[in-house]
Parts: C-alpha cells; structure tokens; sequence
C-alpha cells in the first residue's frame, strides 16, 4: 500500500515525467460540445482530482461555461503533447483550450511556438503576487515575452521523521554543512537506531536507480558549491558539468552514493522506494517535496497517508547542508499556459477560465489538496502558520533556484537522469577501475549537452578528462560526530506498553506495601 501511494502521489514528476500508466486517448475518442472547454492537467492522485472537479464545477456556476477535465500521464505527457500541439483543433475535439506543463517544459513549447504568449494578461492576472523565481520558467531565457504563470511549486527540502530526530537530539545546526551532514549519518548507522518495529533505520536515501528525480537531488550540491549544469556565454549557452567548481559539488553528492553504510539501498532503488521506506519509518531523512506534509493529514482512500508510521511519529523539516557558495533550494512546479492552436471561438472564454485558475482564492484551494506550495506571496503568509513549512519557505524566498530556462532543457534533464543512472550501476560493481568509468560517463554527458546547445568546446577532451578524474580522486571531507546518542530508544511498541504496565505494576506493589504497613502499625 505504502509503495502504491508514494509511487503514485508522494514523488509524482514535476519536471519531464513520472510512471506511465496508461497512453492518453485519441483526441476524437470524446465528442466535446463547442460551448465546452477542455482543461488538459497531469494526473496527480486521486484527491488533487477530485479537488480540481470541484473547482471546475464552481467555475461553471458562475460562467454558466461546462468544463472538461483530461487528466494526462507524466510519463507519457511530453511525447504526446509534441504530436497534439501541433494540430488544428477541430469541432468535437478534445485539444487543450487551458493547459497545465511542468515549469521546465514551458521554454520548449514556446519555442516551438505551441502556446501563445500570456502577457496582455499579465495585470489582470497581477503577477507582482508570484515570486520572480517561479515566474522565471515562464520566459525563455531572457527574452520578455511571457508564456506562461505560475500554478504550484514543487519545492525540495530535507524531511525528517519528528520522533526519532528528537530521540536522537538532533539539531539543525549539527548538519549544517556536508561535512557535517556526513559525519551524523555515519553516527546513526554505527548506532543501528531502530523504529518502534525494532527495524533498523537507515539514515538517508536518494533512490537514483532509473529515477527522473537525479538532476534534481544533484543540483543543490552543484549551486552550493558554485557550480551548474548549463553556464551562459556569449550568443547561448554551453555545458558546466566539467567546470572545477561543479566537480567538487559533484563529488559531495556522489560521496552519498558510493557509501554503503549510510545509504545502503541507494543504487538497487528509486526515489519512490526511498519515499516508501520513510514512510513506513524506516529512514531517518528524506530530500522531498511539500506534497508530504500534507498527505500524512489525509486518509488513505484519497490517496493519503494519515494511517502510515510516519504520521504517527511526526514529520519536521530541517535546514539542509550549505556550501561555501550558500544553501540552495530546488524549485520546480507546474504552470498554465493557453496553447496556439486551440479553437478560436474559445479564446475569451479560454482566457477567463485561466484568470480564473490562477485567483489567489483558487489557488489556496487546490495547493491545500493537492500539497504543493502556492506561488502567491500573499497565501505563503497564511501558509507559514504551520511551521512545518517554514524551512522550505524560506528556501524559496532566500535561497530558491531552478533550472536553466531555456528551449533545450528538457533534453539536457533527461541526460543528466541517464547519466546518474549509469553511475549508479557503475558503482553496483565495486570495480576498482570505478574512478575511471565514472570520469568516462561525467564527460561523455558533459559532451552531449554541449552538442544539445551547439557548443564547441575549445579545450581537449584529455585536459576535461583529466580534471574530472582528479575531482574525483580528491577525498571528500567528512566531520566526525562527537556528541554521540547515549542510549537510543528503539523499543518496539510491544516493548514499550510492557514497560509501562510492568512500572504501573512495580508502583502498586509500592503502594500496597505502603498501606499495609500503615495499617500494621496502627494496630
């Protein structure tokens, strides 16, 4: 149930897909009435749905304009959305007259010139409300022109699960750099901490076997310590996966997929088993997203989590590690756009569902079900008042980043994913020549996103070849972890209520002791 769940609702893409469950259907396969409109969004979960259909239902009741809803898969959403796009809409059809994309596809379709520019909407949507991080997916690098607005945000943070971090007295400040962050993990698997099942806890999993999530745990690592994927230079841009600085940002991260010890599922499972494993309170900390913290308030029929171990043991978000270059947080989302070819007797009506969807009202409503982070200003003021969402919230507002605007993007994300992928499996076989087939992986995807952007790259391919072999033949700094977790409590529940009545026991024997000597010496 647990793997069901978080497969499904907990670790859904945001970015280029997520698990294919179905091919979306022919657009002719549904009749649709001329005075309908066709809302096309990526299909979350069960309770993210049935938020949205009320939602539509309320804005037909004060349009009098009917709605449908196509829900489209992740994993199937880019590819399709290429072939539909591009055609006419026709009478009865189903093409999109609003359309939801993941924030990083926005810079493709525009390019490609499959949606329309948004921006005489701008005022009447007033996007002074939206953060300037989020509306920066909506351009195409740094071209004016909007296409887009923002509709969620998917923010990734460090979660962790609230009783064990507080049983172990943790403290944000002990993982405040990688180093840092290290040397606690190893301390809590040398002390095999256990959950209240008697299973031991692993301290901290990313999951990157086939996963779509790699670029996304890589880039923290990569901007705190001054590094990128893409760098701008003069007339476009050019691969920064070979620079100095994002080779020690590398290295941090791959030092937690090389160790065994601390993360030792890393390379057999994907991010959704790591999300899975924390669920059922066998993982100390997770690199996740808001959607979390929500769904452990649902139940389990509308896709929550409100019956899992974590919910009975509590969720917190803790700062993560920073490097010398700051604390950087990932910021991805969704976005609404209008597309270019939709019917043209739509386009008012079109245009007014789409102010409609992005009230600061409408919002609020769909972000509390679906558990993603609005991109308003003003709702993150309300939304403060729980501080479980004060972390991420201030790694939007302070630290906040997201990934290279721009046309190429989508194909560059899917390198990086498969690059991860094969360093996973590289590392699955110990091989002491490891170094050099990682170095040999880090460069031929180093060249490939230069061949994306038509980069020529002026240095030698043995002068990068060897910097990224020494990179990765550099130690990787690690704090040791002095305080230390005195006794840790890994009672099982059983455990625990048989210590409880054998004290309740222990006291009464006391009492009656005590009462039946009083009555002795009262004789």
């Amino acid at each position: 149930m647990f793997k069901r769940i978080c497969s499904i609702a907990l670790f859904v893409s945001l970015a280029l897909g997520g698990v294919t469950a179905h091919a979306m259907p022919e657009l002719k396969a549904m009749p649709t009435p001329p005075d309908t409109l066709v809302l096309w969004v990526m299909d979350q979960d069960i309770n993210a749905g049935a938020a949205l259909q009320k939602l539509m239902k309320k804005y037909t009741r004060q349009s009098g304009t009917p709605v449908k809803i196509r829900f489209v898969d992740w994993g199937v959403a880019f590819a399709e959305l290429n072939k539909v796009l591009v055609t006419e809409a026709g009478p009865g059809t189903d093409f999109p007259d609003v359309l939801q994309l993941g924030s990083s596809w926005v810079p493709y379709f525009a390019k490609a010139g499959m949606i329309n520019p948004v921006t005489e909407l701008l005022d009447a949507v007033d996007t002074s409300r939206f953060y300037p991080e989020a509306m920066k997916s909506g351009h195409i690098g740094r071209d004016t022109l909007v296409y887009s607005i923002p509709w969620f945000l998917d923010i990734r943070g460090f979660f962790a699960n609230e009783r064990i971090w507080l049983e172990l007295g943790l403290h944000d400040s002990e993982i405040e750099t990688y180093p840092q962050f290290f040397g606690v993990l190893r301390a809590i698997s040398e002390a095999k901490v256990t959950n209240r099942q008697d299973v031991e806890v692993v301290p901290f999993e990313f999951g990157v076997k086939d996963d779509w999530t790699g670029y996304q745990q890589m880039s923290p690592f990569l901007w705190n310590y001054g590094g990128d994927f893409v760098a701008e230079v003069d007339g476009g841009y050019r691969s920064a996966l070979a620079d100095p600085l994002t080779l020690v940002g590398l290295c941090f991260y791959l030092k937690l997929l090389r160790d065994h010890d601390v993360s030792p599922y890393n390379l057999k499972e994907n991010s959704a088993q790591s999300a899975d494993r924390f669920v059922r309170s066998e993982q100390l900390m997770i690199f996740g997203t808001s959607e979390l913290i929500r769904k452990i308030e649902f139940d389990t029929e509308m896709g929550g989590l409100r019956d899992s171990p974590l919910a009975k043991d509590g969720l917190i978000t803790v700062t993560g590690p920073k490097g010398p270059y700051g604390n950087f947080s990932f910021v991805g989302g969704s976005h609404l756009t209008l597309p270019k070819n939709s019917n043209p007797i739509k386009h008012a009506k079109a245009r007014d569902l789409f102010l409609f969807m992005l009230r600061a009202d409408n919002i609020d409503f769909y972000s509390r079900q679906c558990g993603f982070i609005p991109p308003d200003k003003s709702l993150i003021r309300i939304w403060m008042q729980d501080p479980r969402y004060n972390h991420l919230i201030d790694g939007l507002e302070n630290h906040g980043r997201s990934c290279q605007n721009i046309p190429e993007w989508s194909e560059i994300e899917m390198t990086v994913n498969g690059m991860v992928s094969a360093i996973a499996a590289a590392l699955l076989k110990q091989d002491s020549s490891v170094n050099e087939e990682i170095a040999r992986l880090v460069f031929d995807t180093h060249q490939k996103i230069n061949g994306i952007l038509g980069y020529k790259d002026p240095e030698t391919e043995s002068a990068v070849k060897r910097r990224i072999l020494a990179a990765l033949e550099t130690p990787v700094e690690e704090t040791k972890y002095e305080k230390g977790f005195g006794s840790v409590s890994g009672q099982s529940e059983f455990s625990l209520r048989l210590i409880v009545v054998i004290s309740l026991g222990a006291v009464a024997v006391v009492l009656l002791l005590v009462f039946s000597i009083r009555r002795f010496r009262k004789r």
